[in-house]
């Protein structure tokens, strides 16, 4: 006899745990797992019959052995009347930022002597942003320009905001000032 009292503590026991954590956190089925409850809405039986708290354990008061508000055999159940429930709402797909070009003037490097060449600079403006600066030098011989348009590219794009001066390189301060001089005319060109 004891231990069928037993048994049967565990079982009410363990069926009221279920029933518990299963409405301490609903889910719905059909529903985004995201789905929530608002906390301001209790669940009140008098809406759902099924949620009758007062309904008996005893498997020997129903004559079926289950309670009268226990989870189906499907597992799921439909949320409770009175509850709100939200559902995830489907999002868009990431617009891609349009992007535009625009190109500086070339610009003469003077005051070089013949040969030096001229700096035309284009832009690639996505977003509002300068993403891309691209400097080249035209009918110029000289080595060093190579080295300083490199450079001179990744400083325009970190810069173009702040301060122009700094777009700057060591050994060619004449080709950076015309770099700077095709730069600006492309960002206002750009709109920037």
């Amino acid at each position: 006899m004891r231990r069928a009292t037993a048994a049967l503590l565990g079982s009410v026991a363990g069926t009221a745990l279920l029933v518990g954590a299963k409405y301490a956190q609903p889910q719905i089925a059909g529903v985004n797992d995201t789905a929530t409850v608002d906390p301001g809405v209790a669940l009140d039986p008098t809406l759902d019959p099924s949620l009758d708290p007062g309904a008996s354990l005893d498997p020997s008061a129903s004559g079926s052995g289950t309670p009268s508000n226990a989870i189906p055999a499907g597992g799921t159940t439909p949320a409770p009347t009175g509850t709100k429930t939200t559902t995830a709402k489907p999002t868009a797909a990431p617009t891609t930022a349009s992007c535009a070009t625009a190109k500086g003037p070339a610009q003469a490097i003077v005051p070089a002597p013949p040969g030096a060449g001229t700096v035309t600079v284009t832009i690639k403006v996505c977003g509002g942003a300068l993403t891309v600066a691209s400097g080249a030098v035209a009918n110029g011989n000289w080595d060093t320009n190579t080295a300083a348009i490199k450079q001179l590219n990744t400083l325009a794009v970190k810069y173009y905001k702040t301060d122009l001066s700094k777009i700057t390189y060591s050994g060619a301060t004449l080709t950076a000032n015309a770099y700077q001089k095709s730069l600006r005319s492309a960002l206002t060109n750009a709109g920037l």
